[in-house]
C-alpha cells in the first residue's frame, strides 16, 4: 500500500451572501445605537464566515463522492482524501463562528 501524498484539489464553492437579512434587520433597528450597529457588522461577517466553512465541508463531500465514483481511483486517491484531514478545522471553526452567531443574536434580541 503506497501512503504517499497525493494533492487532492478541493475547491470551495462560495454560497451566495445574503447580507440583505442583515441589512432588513438593520432597517428595523433604525433607531438603534453605534453599538447595535456593530454588533451586526459583527453578526454580518459570522454568518459570512458560517456559509464558506460550510462551503468547505461540501466541497471536501463532493470530492470524495466524485471520487469514489469514479472508475478510475485509485488505492493513493483514497488514502490523500482520507488522510488529508479534509474539513475538520473548517467544522471546528464553524462550531466557534455559530456560537458567536447566537451569541451576537442574543444580544440583538435583548435590545430589541
Amino acid at each position: 500500500m503506497k501512503t504517499a501524498a497525493l494533492a487532492v484539489a478541493v475547491t470551495t464553492s462560495r454560497p451566495e451572501r445574503r447580507d440583505d437579512a442583515v441589512e432588513s434587520l438593520r432597517q428595523r433597528l433604525a433607531s438603534s445605537t453605534a453599538r447595535e450597529h456593530v454588533v451586526l457588522d459583527f453578526l454580518s461577517d459570522d454568518l459570512r464566515e458560517a456559509r464558506d466553512a460550510l462551503g468547505a465541508v461540501e466541497a471536501y463531500v463532493d470530492a470524495v463522492e466524485k471520487t469514489l465514483s469514479d472508475g478510475r481511483t485509485s488505492q493513493d486517491r483514497l488514502m490523500a482524501l482520507a488522510m488529508g484531514g479534509g474539513p475538520i478545522d473548517q467544522i471546528d471553526y464553524l462550531s466557534t463562528v455559530l456560537l458567536s452567531v447566537r451569541r451576537r443574536l442574543a444580544q440583538v434580541a435583548a435590545r430589541m
